[in-house]
């Protein structure tokens, strides 16, 4: 209960305290926000020189691909009209137009007749995108030294690319930019490719631990876009924008504006407030339901469960600074306990009253019903007709065996459940010794298993198995033979009886109509053998199942 109630404090009062960190990572948030912001706004700053040439390189190439002189692809050597533009743009460090299976149309520097560029990985892109396309080149085709390279597409008069316009920029002229861009900002800068590859960078000393690192390879892939990405680098942040996007990107790290445990400070400071504020009123409110609830309702406990041991238990202590609320419900509790105890014990008596009458209204019936038989058996002895005395007989064993069952339920003391295998036993021996002489030739076997049936069953299972003995009894009259009575309850408690014996013969008794007779009573199946009548096998469903 405690646990439950501490957690539903905290589940209310964790609105408050949630609200509060937020408000103070926000804070934090801003903060760092604010400073992203300024490293973007370098950044951009820092990288205009580098997006100027790049710029510069691709409109010059858009002019050269749609003038006459180039377009023509067939047209006599056009070096000359090349090494004009070289001159103009001092940062390029060749320039070449170049058909489509790769042949040298005329370059500067100049090439031999005829010389054929090796494939391009940059060709194919600029072809594939029918585009402008600008990226590293590890050895220049003109040049054959490490080049930033820029293609355009070349078309004719109908608009079919029949070539390539193709400059190259020098690595060392990249590198002026980005240290002028770091002199002026104090950035270490990088050009890189869109595949991660650090094209140029910036001058910086190895030697100064302090020197801010640049993202590898993979986080750089990672972090490509249109919009500036950041993140924290060796000794600084760094922040990823567009130059050329897709081709090529720019990376600025900075040494951290702020001291890194300055920023924990403040993110720690943030949650740890709130959150010390919410545990301290959490431990209030545990420490008020303590004192207040969950002591006394404990100590009420204890009480409940002295009273239904049937103890008188006493006011503790602790029950002294309990609500009202509860110490009235103590008082509740004691006055209902002794309630209750008064009307168990009078329970109890009654109870009493109630079996004890019942088993003497049990053994009266028994000795009335013995009277009956008694009355029954001079009767018969007196009869002067056979078929009379033995009709008497019968009547007799059948009062006899009620007074039986009367007489179990008497001497057991139970009024709800009897031994059926019991009862059975001593229904069989009654009947075999009733015969006298007719039967001392019959040899009864007895294989009962334990089985309890209710006293609503009890009278009429008694009175099947009675007449089926009764029956059997009949037909192996002055006979020599064999009689077995087995009865078994299964782990479901359906009750299986079974009567078989060797030899007799048949009977006229009216045995057969009554054993169907209590059998439809108990819902039982029943099952004879033509050949041996009086042999039989019954089923009595469970006690939930029989109707």
């Amino acid at each position: 209960m405690r646990g439950r109630m501490a957690v539903l404090l905290g589940l209310a009062m964790l609105p408050a305290g949630a609200i509060a960190m937020q408000v103070g990572l926000n804070a934090v948030s801003a903060r760092q926000e604010a400073f992203r912001e300024e490293l973007s706004r370098r950044a951009l700053q820092s990288i205009t020189d580098e997006r100027q040439i790049i710029d510069q390189t691709r409109e010059m190439l858009r002019v050269l691909a749609s003038s006459p002189e180039l377009r023509d692809i067939n047209a006599p050597d056009c070096r000359m009209w090349l090494s004009g533009v070289v001159q103009r743009y001092r940062n390029l460090a060749s320039i070449s137009v170049i058909s489509n299976d790769g042949v040298v149309r005329c370059s500067v520097p100049s090439v031999a007749p005829g010389f054929r560029a090796p494939p391009s990985d940059l060709r194919d892109r600029a072809a594939s995108l029918d585009t402008f396309a600008v990226g590293f080149v590890a050895r220049g085709q003109i040049t054959g030294r490490p080049v930033l390279a820029a293609v355009e597409p070349l078309r004719d008069a109908n608009g079919r690319r029949v070539g390539f316009v193709g400059a190259s920029i020098a690595l060392s002229d990249l590198r002026e930019a980005l240290d002028a861009g770091r002199s002026r900002d104090g950035a270490r800068s990088a050009i890189v490719d869109m595949d991660g590859r650090v094209v140029a960078e910036s001058s910086f000393d190895p030697s100064d631990e302090n020197t801010p690192g640049l993202p590898s390879a993979d986080e750089i892939r990672s972090m490509l876009g249109s919009e500036p990405r950041f993140i924290e680098v060796e000794n600084g942040d760094a922040v990823i924008v567009p130059l050329h996007e897709p081709d090529l990107y720019a990376v600025m790290s900075w040494p951290s504006g702020r001291a890194p445990w300055r920023e924990a400070v403040d993110v720690t400071a943030s949650i740890a407030a709130p959150l010390l504020i919410w545990l301290l009123a959490i431990a209030a409110g545990w420490f008020a339901i303590e004192i207040f609830v969950a002591r006394p309702l404990s100590t009420l406990e204890s009480a409940a469960r002295g009273f239904a041991r049937g103890e008188d238990v006493g006011e503790t202590p602790e029950m002294a600074s309990a609500p009202d609320e509860i110490r009235a419900l103590r008082r509740t509790l004691a006055a209902m306990a002794k309630t209750l105890r008064g009307r168990e014990q009078r329970l109890v008596e009654t109870l009493g009253e109630e079996r004890a009458l019942l088993r003497e209204v049990h053994h009266r019936v028994k000795n009335n019903l013995q009277m009956v038989a008694s009355l029954l058996n001079i009767q018969a002895r007196a009869a002067a007709d056979e078929s009379e005395a033995r009709g008497l007989a019968r009547a007799h064993d059948r009062v006899q065996l009620m007074a039986l069952v009367h007489q179990r339920i008497y001497a057991s003391g139970e009024v709800r459940l009897l031994r059926l295998d019991e009862l059975a036993a001593e229904i069989a021996r009654q009947l075999l010794q009733s015969r006298g002489a007719a039967a001392k030739d019959i040899n009864l076997k007895l294989d009962l298993g334990e089985a309890r049936v209710d006293v609503d069953r009890a009278v009429p299972a008694a009175f099947l198995i009675g007449e089926a003995m009764s029956n059997a009894l009949d037909a192996l009259a002055d006979a020599t033979a064999e009689l077995t009575l087995a009865l078994r309850e299964d782990e479901n408690g359906e009750i299986r009886i079974t009567l078989e014996g060797e030899g007799g013969g048949e009977t006229t008794s009216p045995s057969a109509r009554l054993i169907d007779a209590f059998a439809r009573q108990l819902g039982a199946a029943i099952g004879r053998d033509p050949q041996r009548p009086y042999a039989i096998w019954v089923r009595l469903p469970p006690m939930a199942t029989a109707h």
